[in-house]
Formats: structure tokens, C-alpha cells, sequence
């Protein structure tokens, strides 16, 4: 009878404390957020201003956020009495793979929904790819996905030549490989494209930066149409206007 008085009591108890107004959110801090909308978020974890806290569930919310593709980390934890604090870790896109449904994909491989919340100014555009190539249900991905890959991870440094921040796209083809259409100039050149095909990314990276130094060296500073680094042995070289008959060519 005793516990069953006690049972009684506790239950009367919380009835009174997820209706008592005192325990009304009233205050949602979030940090963290690039690509998903605080509305989005919420809706996620299932939190709402005005709900009482006696109804939240940090670790249900923690784990709900957590399941979303875009997110790397995140705690959600209750301030009492009425106020909740979300903590975020976003994953960082190190391109955008555009498809006829975008998404953005991370150095780990990771693919999740692209955001136009994210300036896609600072990451280079993926072309070329589709969905066929990319690894799945034990598929091994194919050789262009591979390939483009090694390469944004290459290119993730801030030092060299080539990096994220100065490459405005990436156009992938399964013959001749990979293109990379420069966003700025590239050590003083005026470059259109730069032809560096699959495999052997860093050497072919070092062979563009010789390229340029030469380029440099001689005080060519006729714009280039595209500038070709797919063959180690050698570097041609396309200035704007020059026939195929004229194609500057440099021995390594």
C-alpha cells in the first residue's frame, strides 16, 4: 500500500510539473549551424520554444541530430529551469559534386544534401560524376571517383599552387580524366584550364608549379588557354590564339 501511495504521488507530481508554466522553454541556444537552419534543427530533434522541458529528452534529441548525414557531433543538454543549448559540429564539404540532386561530400567520403546556406564560392564544383560511380552496397567506386577524390584531398591544403580556395570547378571524364578550371590566376598566370587526367596527383601538381615557374622565368604573360600536365614526361603548354601547330611544349 505504501508503494503504491508513493507510485500516486510521483505521478501527481510530474502531471503538476509538465503543465507548470515555470517550466515552459523559453530559450533554444544553438552553435554551430552553417548548413542547417535553426527551423530545420529543430525540427530534427524534435524541440520547440513553449514546450516544457519536463518533455524533452537530451539524449533522443542528441541522437535524432546525430543521424543526419551533415552532422559530425552534437549535445544537447538542458539549461534549468526553461532553456535548452544545442552544440553542433557540422561536417565541412570540401566540394560540390553537381548532379541533378547536388551534394556536398567531405574528406572521410561523407555525402550529404547540398545546402545553398554554404557560399559555394569557397569549394570547387564537381562535373561529371553520377551517382553510378560513387561506392555502394559493397560496389567499389569507379576509377573517375577514386581518382577525383585523391584529388580534393591533395588539394585540401591552403599552401599549394592548386587548393580549394583557387579552383572554381573540377570537370571529371572517365577517358581523359580530370580538368581543373582555375577560379583565380595561378602564380601570376592567366590559365583557362589545366589538364591533369588520373593518377600521380601530387607529381603532376609539382609539375604544373615547374610549368608556371618556367613560365614565369621567361616572362610569358600571353593568357593560356589550357596547359596540359596528364603526361609526367612532358608539359604543353596552349596560349589564346596559338593553332595546334604552335602548341608551346617544354621537356621535363
Amino acid at each position: 500500500m505504501g508503494w503504491l501511495f508513493i507510485g500516486l504521488a510521483l505521478l501527481t507530481l510530474h502531471d503538476f510539473l509538465i503543465q507548470w508554466d515555470r517550466f515552459a522553454i523559453r530559450e533554444i541556444r544553438i552553435s554551430g549551424n552553417r548548413l542547417i537552419s535553426r527551423e530545420e534543427m529543430l525540427e530534427i530533434a524534435g524541440l520547440q520554444e513553449g514546450m516544457n522541458v519536463f518533455r524533452v529528452n537530451p539524449y533522443l534529441c542528441t541522437k535524432r541530430l546525430r543521424e543526419d548525414p551533415r552532422v559530425q557531433y552534437a549535445d544537447v543538454t538542458i539549461s534549468w529551469p526553461d532553456a535548452i543549448q544545442i552544440q553542433l559540429i557540422e561536417r565541412s564539404p570540401m566540394a560540390r559534386i553537381q548532379m541533378d540532386h547536388p551534394v556536398f561530400i567531405d574528406v572521410e567520403g561523407t555525402c550529404f544534401q547540398a545546402s545553398d546556406r554554404y557560399p559555394i564560392e569557397g569549394i570547387p564544383v564537381v562535373e561529371g560524376l553520377e551517382p553510378r560511380d560513387f561506392p555502394a552496397h559493397g560496389v567499389p567506386a569507379s576509377t573517375a571517383y577514386q581518382e577525383t577524390m585523391r584529388a580534393l584531398k591533395s588539394w585540401t591544403t591552403d599552401s599549394g599552387l592548386l587548393n580549394r580556395n583557387n579552383i572554381a570547378r573540377i570537370l571529371v571524364d572517365p577517358d581523359i580524366g580530370l580538368t581543373v578550371v582555375p577560379k583565380n590566376e595561378l602564380g601570376h598566370q592567366s590559365i583557362g584550364q589545366v589538364r591533369i587526367g588520373f593518377q600521380a596527383i601530387p607529381e603532376k601538381t609539382l609539375l604544373l608549379e615547374r610549368a608556371i615557374t618556367y613560365m614565369n622565368q621567361i616572362r610569358m604573360n600571353q593568357p593560356i588557354e589550357w596547359i596540359d600536365v596528364t603526361d609526367l614526361r612532358r608539359i604543353v603548354i596552349k596560349p589564346v590564339g596559338v593553332g595546334p601547330a604552335e602548341v608551346v611544349r617544354k621537356e621535363k
